[in-house]
């Protein structure tokens, strides 16, 4: 009798396992440590970011389209200042100012430009239709977020 115990053959077809805590551990640090998109638009600075956003749709959909509700230009270069000083790279934008200082006084002037803009609208009844209606209550309703952005923008 002999005593033959099977030996297990190497599995050439495989490749060797990678070890773990080399691999996983090299890669997750610098991710973790990336900004990610959603931290450009957090808190009271993504809040005048949202706000300018919206107020483009308005702009692009009841004025350019539709022709029915009119925007100053202003508000427009203050909506698209809004939207996109958050995506720009951060230290070219800090060689003008703080970002927060920046969207802080965005958010404030799109406030003070909207109060005008409900302003005109009651006194020269521009309201008449709903389509009109409508353009001109998002458009309100961003001047509001950009308020409330500014708001809680800390300096």
């Amino acid at each position: 009798m002999t005593d033959e115990t099977p030996v297990p053959e190497p599995q050439e077809d495989r490749p060797p396992a990678p070890d773990p805590p080399d691999q996983g551990g090299t890669e997750a640090a610098p991710a973790a440590s990336e900004p990610t998109s959603d931290s450009d638009f957090s808190g009271g600075e993504g809040m005048v970011a949202v706000a300018g956003l919206i107020l483009i749709a308005v702009w692009l959909i009841f004025e350019v389209i539709l022709s029915e509700y009119f925007m100053p230009t202003i508000v427009i270069l203050f909506a698209v200042a809004a939207a996109a000083l958050p995506r720009l790279n951060r230290d070219s934008v800090e060689k003008v100012h703080r970002l927060n200082v920046l969207m802080k006084i965005i958010g404030y002037g799109l406030a003070v430009i909207g109060l005008t803009e409900i302003i005109f609208d009651l006194r020269e009844g521009v309201l008449e239709d709903f389509v009109t209606v409508l353009g001109a209550l998002g458009a309100y309703a961003a001047y509001l977020m950009a308020l409330l952005g500014a708001r809680s923008i800390k300096l």
